[in-house]
């Protein structure tokens, strides 16, 4: 390997490389879609999972798609406004939940502070 493709290879990690190729077989072979993908199959994908997925792994699957498509060199469906206003409605309508620890009860917390003791 040249120091030119160790140095462009080092610019990306091993687990976003992984990452990446994860989301563009579960696009291709979960959900039957073809690459190079358009605009119209992008939007039908999110709007698919955007009930079943977090926002943040749509928002993944989307840099994996799109970072396909500009290594391949086409050119990238995911840059599309109807993409994005798409993304805004389903955060909209989405809401990720706050995850928060449920309190410690008074009896849990004696029994740290005897088990300190």
């Amino acid at each position: 390997m040249s120091k030119l493709d160790q140095y462009l290879h080092a610019a990306t990690r091993e687990n976003t490389r992984l990452a990446y190729q994860s989301a563009v077989r579960h696009f291709e072979v979960m959900w039957g879609g073809r690459l190079p993908a358009s605009t119209k199959s992008v939007l039908e994908y999110l709007a698919h999972y955007a009930a079943s997925l977090s926002f943040s792994t749509l928002q993944q699957r989307l840099a994996a798609l799109a970072q396909w498509h500009k290594t391949q060199g086409f050119a990238d469906p995911t840059k599309d406004e109807k993409v994005r206003k798409l993304m805004r409605g389903i955060r909209a309508s989405h809401p990720a939940q706050q995850k928060q620890a449920k309190p410690l009860e008074l009896d849990q917390l004696e029994a740290v502070v005897r088990w300190l003791d």
